[in-house]
């Protein structure tokens, strides 16, 4: 096992981290272009940020007084423009999120979103798992990537998929309760071995603790690419529930060398629905923060127009720099990001 590199903000360095996101890049559109994809643009700044509870979005004010968001994710935009008419559509763009740092995370961060129209998860699993491919050859020229600390990552398609249900109970040893049981998850973590629960932990919290501590770690020693798929109800706000059991959503992570690669799922078009989870996120952020986003209407008047049946993921670029690179810090591959102390 070799050490992970260290990060080098030589001149020469920042030259090939350049170099390197120029090939992915450019292995990406060419990957859309040869599928027939639309590439879109779409506003970075918005009167509305995304829903999730759990992210923090970043505001920005003008001289004059007015404000706006810049985005988390071209989600909302990119579905208006399916509501539009259009069938494959994908972005390459900067998103941005408050509080991220971390070798893994960084406050501003390239996105690769796209959405299928006619499509569920199940083959936007298939295009993560062949974009990956497409770009991991396009660099080294094979399927095998090596991951910071030496072990080899097999990333030909098709990737094994296990259901969160599944991947708890193999990696982790718990057995998962209902999403309003705490107390029967905190009882069943604590049943295998694990520390870190606390009696205050609400059921998510406790259940990102064991994703993060048990199976994360044990999908990385698998050597593969793998998804995640069919993710409790509650925790995947613009996802279709599962037709054939509506206590899961149609939503699927991918995970390759250790690290999450992409989030996606089967898109829910009911406009009643999504304002009802809408609300319900609402709630969430204020019981957690004190604080009320405001609805993206726009958004949810295009679903009221009509959506298609369609799928969608947003993919990580610069993570996706980090599987294919020598390194396991952003900081090497996106050097003149803002540092979280305020210096670039």
């Amino acid at each position: 096992m070799v050490d992970p590199p260290k990060v080098d903000s030589s001149s020469s360095s920042r030259a090939t981290a350049r170099r390197l996101r120029s090939t992915v890049v450019h292995a990406i559109r060419d990957f859309f272009v040869r599928q027939d994809f639309l590439e879109v643009d779409t506003p970075l700044l918005v009167a509305a940020p995304g829903s999730e509870a759990t992210l923090d979005p970043l505001q920005v004010r003008g001289p004059t007084g007015t404000s706006g968001w810049l985005i988390s994710s071209p989600e909302h935009h990119m579905k208006r423009l399916l509501c539009d008419g259009e069938s494959r559509i994908y972005q390459i763009c900067r998103c941005f999120r408050g509080g991220e740092h971390s070798p893994h995370h960084r406050e501003e961060f390239t996105m690769v979103e796209w959405y299928r129209r006619d499509a569920d998860y199940q083959q936007i699993a298939t295009d993560v798992e062949q974009l990956v491919a497409h770009v991991a050859s396009t660099y080294s020229g094979h399927l095998t990537v090596q991951d910071p600390h030496g072990v080899s990552v097999d990333l030909t398609p098709p990737w094994p998929q296990w259901t969160i249900a599944d991947a708890m109970a193999e990696f982790a040893g718990i057995h998962l309760p209902p999403p309003d049981d705490a107390t029967g998850l905190h009882a069943a973590a604590v049943a295998a071995g694990m520390s870190s629960i606390n009696p205050e932990d609400d059921w998510e919290t406790a259940f990102y603790k064991i994703l993060i501590e048990r199976v994360e770690p044990s999908l990385a020693r698998t050597g593969r690419g793998v998804h995640l798929l069919d993710w409790p109800a509650p925790m995947a706000a613009l996802s279709r529930l599962s037709r054939s059991n509506p206590s899961v959503a149609e939503r699927v992570e991918s995970y390759a060398g250790g690290l999450e690669l992409s989030n996606g799922f089967s898109e829910l078009t009911d406009p009643r629905e999504q304002r009802r989870r809408f609300r319900t996120e609402r709630l969430r952020r204020h019981n957690r923060q004190g604080s009320l986003l405001p609805v993206d209407e726009s958004f949810l008047r295009g679903l009221a127009r009509g959506m298609p049946d369609a799928a969608g993921v947003a993919l990580g670029l610069d993570r996706l720099m980090l599987l294919v690179s020598p390194t396991n810090d952003l900081r090497y591959l996106a050097p003149h990001v803002m540092e979280h102390r305020g210096t670039e």
